[in-house]
Formats: structure tokens, sequence, C-alpha cells
């Protein structure tokens, strides 16, 4: 049996696990239409409701997250602050403050136009810790783009998709998931064109 150490939830159902690796979804503030989330929401309590063990509703958030990332890639909001080289830069160099001070192995990473995508897991028995440390991380990066930006007000939404990865192979699958999502978002031919995505030493074999 897998080691909970917290559930909780806001919007979104959040199932911590210790020593394990995490895929979490950061989206801009904004990003996503309240109706698309409300209807999602719905969808997801009526299962839970009917099924709460059920594998259907493992499959519901997979798919539910798909098609999210669809109108994320797609950006009709016109929020994509990410876009912007110095704001991708700054945001990719911020996640060595979860590396050194919060002990959390990045092991990719991209940042795409309205969303940052990672895979992560704590080298310091930090699970638990997961949504403080990106709470943490979201409100320094914030303040600094904002300066940037000349703006005030939120920049991430309040809420990131995290869910954790349960065996070798979604964790492989993963990574190669990350580092095609300016591939798919019709970017650039060849995810190594991207300039902003980081990729751990210790996985590049399998790439």
């Amino acid at each position: 049996m897998e080691n909970t150490v917290k559930f909780f939830r806001r919007n979104l159902p959040h199932w911590l696990v210790s020593d394990r690796s995490y895929f979490v979804t950061i989206r801009l503030h904004g990003t996503l239409p309240q109706t698309v989330m409300r209807t999602l929401q719905e969808k997801r309590n009526s299962l839970e409701a009917s099924s709460p063990d059920s594998p259907k509703l493992l499959h519901l958030q997979r798919r539910q997250f798909l098609k999210l990332e669809k109108i994320l890639d797609v950006c009709e909001s016109g929020r994509a602050w990410l876009a912007d080289p110095d704001i991708a830069s700054m945001v990719l160099k911020n996640l060595d403050w979860l590396r050194a001070e919060r002990g959390w192995r990045i092991y990719a990473g991209v940042v795409m136009p309205t969303h940052l995508h990672l895979l992560m897991r704590s080298e310091d028995g930090r699970s638990g810790e997961l949504p403080n440390d990106l709470a943490h991380f979201k409100r320094f990066s914030a303040h600094k783009v904002n300066q940037i930006l000349g703006r005030s007000g939120p920049f991430w939404a309040r809420e990131q998709f995290d869910h954790w990865i349960r065996n070798r192979e979604k964790f492989e699958g993963t990574i190669r998931y990350i580092l095609n999502n300016p591939m798919k978002a019709g970017l650039v031919t060849d995810w190594r064109k991207w300039p902003w995505y980081c990729l751990d030493e210790s996985v590049k074999e399998l790439i």
C-alpha cells in the first residue's frame, strides 16, 4: 500500500505520497475559462460520489488534464507572458531555489507560453510539503515577473495540477511528454530546439 502523507481538495484533488516523483503543471492566472473548470469539476464530483475508488475516476482525470492542456497550448486567453524570453529564463533559473533550498530534484521541466511542466521528487523527505514549496516558488517568481512586466496582480493560477508517478513506465513517459510539449503545440519541430527546458543528467539516457 502506498504511504499517503497528505490528501486534500481545493478545486482539484491533491494526493501526496512519500518517496514518489510528481508531475506538476503550473499555469498562468486566467488561462482557463471558469465555465470549463466548473463543468470538469462537476463531472469529477459526480463520479467520485458514485464510484470513489473506481479506475474510471483516474481515467477521467487523465482525459480532463489532456483537454485542459489543449486549451493552454492554443492560448485563447491572450495571456502568454511566459513566451517572453527574459521571463522564461528567469522562471527556469528560479527552479534552483526548489533544488538547493527545498531539496527537490527536478528531472525534467519546460516553460511553455502559458504554463510550466515539472517532474520532481523530494530528496529530503518533503513530499508532504510539495504544495507549500510550490506556493513559495510561485510567490517569489511572480514578484520578479511582475517587476519585469511593470504590472501588479496575480501571475500564476492559485492551484496547480499535481499527481504522483506510479511506476517506471509512467516516469519515463512523463519525461518524454514534458520535453515534447513544445513540438505538440507546434512551436518547434524538435524538442532540443526549444530554449526553455531543463533535464537532469540522471535521466538523459532515457531520451
